[in-house]
């Protein structure tokens, strides 16, 4: 019970700040609200008073963040003369920060309410603020109540709305965690477990019918050219992956998996950072989840012997358990780990940055609230600025699971997810089978509800939405308009063989596809750095262009996802939509975006023969 014991000091501490705290005079505006409970969750008793919380307030200026994404877009095409003239930490933060006028109004009101200079941290265009429920219900004029999801049976503290003083209305984009619910799934398909998995084929040739069942490392390089490559270990080149909540990595794990399916890295290992209090447990009698395991034992491999930087980030928060809940396992604050990663990265310098960011958790869209999408996507935006390829799945729900509406009116909708919906990431859909690859039923795809198509899609796109396979079919279900996912795909069957607590088991999903993509991503940065040239940044401009007109993906034309079942992900009944699914067709489809990667063209391409 000591870490109880030293969270409630912490907590007291705060609490002893605002009881000396002079009420505020300023006149408070509800500044974001949603519908209403999410589906899934359940609202339980009122939260903790001593509970703690870390508040995230996004400030907001529109004029600085579209010269981002603007200066992002001229380094990132090829055609440009800025092309690969990335910018430094100091750099960009010298020219995001906000004007100081807007930040001393939000410094002076969090000093109004209480809240200790030494429990804020101002980073600019993020300010963040160590505090309690109590004070933060105060804070924000609120209530907060303990939420349950009977999915994953954990429980976080939210509320349904939050106000700010009417002055700080124009300041602020959003305040997190409030009304953020998305728990952040991992795109990953468990597969039965495999008590023995033959091993054939080469790296070099590809045995069709074996790697039709089983998609080991081998398998993958044959398929997509990668064959004997090996990077350079000293040229510079690292590949991060990041872990949230009941996610670890194990090294006696990837030492398993090494040993019986990529030999040539035995001896590999990889660092472990813990950004807001993660721990990666080593322990194997827990019943960890696997995602982690499986980014990191194919993200290596692939990429061997590039160092790859495992990222643990915590982000629940346990409160006093003898107030309304007790001290056990799952009874736990989900916090923000999203936005404790983001920020961590981009404040590290040039040197401490990995190139290439590969990640497999997303969650739809309509369950983050828009201004926290916003917010985060303009720190993927800053990473792309900072040379930077951010590597997401797209999700395992073909065009949505349940796709029902959480606004209160229950509509059929397609879900795309978030953070694929980003324009600033590259998101990965999923193919099965060899030669030829098809479309995978689950692969994620479809148009986003809150970001608009980017310019570098608009073309491809446009001609998939007039085909004879998309035009006039599921009309009013997607926004035609939206920023469209995938843009390329991989190999995403539940045929991959991982070992997990010791075991070997067979996994899959755009999870898979999604560290594949970022390991031939790390090896072309490695050629690229040894030869003096800039790593590769933002990809999409350059994937679309470049890379689609010289043949350097693989068009998939065959196959369709599928989704919009009868049922939601929490088991309640939704009101589904026959046949729905996003056909493969020549070009780019919503399936599997422009294809999959043929390494030895995307090498040549980028680095020159």
């Amino acid at each position: 019970m000591l870490r109880y014991t030293r969270l409630f000091v912490l907590c007291a501490l705060l609490l002893h700040s605002l009881a000396g705290a002079a009420p505020g005079s300023s006149h408070f505006r509800v500044f974001e609200q949603v519908a209403g409970i999410p589906e899934g969750w359940y609202q339980g008793p009122r939260a903790p008073a001593l509970a703690c919380l870390k508040l995230h307030i996004a400030i907001r200026q529109d004029d600085k963040h579209t010269f981002l994404q603007d200066q992002l877009l001229r380094i990132s095409d090829p055609d440009n003369e800025l092309y690969g003239q990335h910018y430094e930490a100091h750099e960009l933060d010298a020219l995001l920060r906000p004007e100081p006028a807007i930040s001393n109004a939000v410094l002076d009101w969090l000093e109004e309410q209480g809240i200790l200079a030494t429990d804020v941290q101002d980073n600019g265009d993020w300010i963040n603020v160590n505090t309690t429920v109590m004070q933060a219900e105060s804070l924000l004029d609120t209530t907060f109540f303990l939420f349950y999801h009977a999915g994953d049976k954990s429980w976080r503290i939210r509320t349904l709305e939050y106000s700010v003083p009417d002055r700080l209305h124009a300041y602020i984009q959003t305040i997190q965690p409030t009304t953020h619910f998305a728990r952040s799934r991992a795109a990953q398909q468990p597969g039965p477990p495999a008590s023995s998995i033959p091993v054939y084929g080469s790296p070099t040739k590809l045995n069709a019918t074996y790697c039709n069942t089983t998609t080991s490392p081998d398998c993958i390089r044959a398929l997509y050219g990668i064959g004997n490559f090996r990077a350079n270990a000293s040229s510079g080149s690292r590949l991060g992956i990041p872990a949230f909540a009941s996610q670890n990595v194990l090294r006696s794990d990837l030492a398993l998996f090494v040993d019986k399916w990529a030999p040539y890295a035995r001896g590999a290992n990889f660092s472990i950072t813990s950004v807001n209090g993660g721990v990666n447990n080593q322990s194997t009698d827990a019943d960890w989840a696997s995602e982690a395991n499986m980014d990191v034992q194919y993200g290596l491999t692939l990429s061997y012997p590039t160092p790859v930087d495992f990222y643990k980030v915590g982000g629940r928060g346990p409160w006093i358990p003898d107030l309304q809940l007790p001290d056990k396992p799952g009874v736990l604050n989900e916090q923000e780990p999203f936005l404790e990663y983001l920020q961590y990265m981009v404040n590290l310098t040039n040197d401490k940055l990995p190139q290439v960011i590969s990640i497999s958790y997303g969650e739809d869209e309509q369950t983050h609230p828009v201004s926290y999408m916003l917010s985060v996507c303009q720190l993927f935006a800053k990473l792309g600025a900072r040379g930077v390829s951010v590597i997401t799945s797209s999700g395992d729900g073909g065009p949505g699971d349940g796709c029902m509406t959480n606004d209160g009116r229950n509509r059929t909708r397609f879900m795309p997810q978030f953070p694929a919906s980003c324009p600033w990431v590259t998101s990965v859909g999923g193919t099965g089978q060899v030669q030829p690859e098809i479309a995978e039923r689950m692969s994620g795809g479809g148009f986003s509800d809150v970001f608009a198509r980017p310019d570098y899609q608009r073309e491809h796109v446009e001609t998939y939405l007039n085909s004879t396979a998309v035009k006039n079919k599921f009309q009013g279900l997607y926004n035609r308009t939206g920023r469209a996912i995938p843009d390329v795909a991989a190999q995403a069957w539940t045929t991959f063989p991982i070992f997990h607590l010791g075991r070997e088991q067979l996994s899959g999903g755009t999870s898979a596809a999604t560290p594949t993509w970022a390991a031939i991503i790390a090896n072309i940065n490695s050629a690229r750095l040894s030869r003096g040239q800039k790593p590769l940044g933002f990809l999409n401009p350059w994937l679309y262009t470049k890379a689609y007109t010289n043949k350097a993906v693989t068009d998939i034309t065959e196959g369709s996802s599928s989704g919009c079942e009868n049922v939601t992900n929490s088991g309640d009944d939704a009101p589904g939509v026959p046949g729905a699914g996003w056909q493969a067709v020549k070009g780019w489809d919503a399936a599997t975006g422009l294809g999959t990667p043929d390494f030895p063209k995307l090498l040549d391409l980028a680095v020159g023969k």
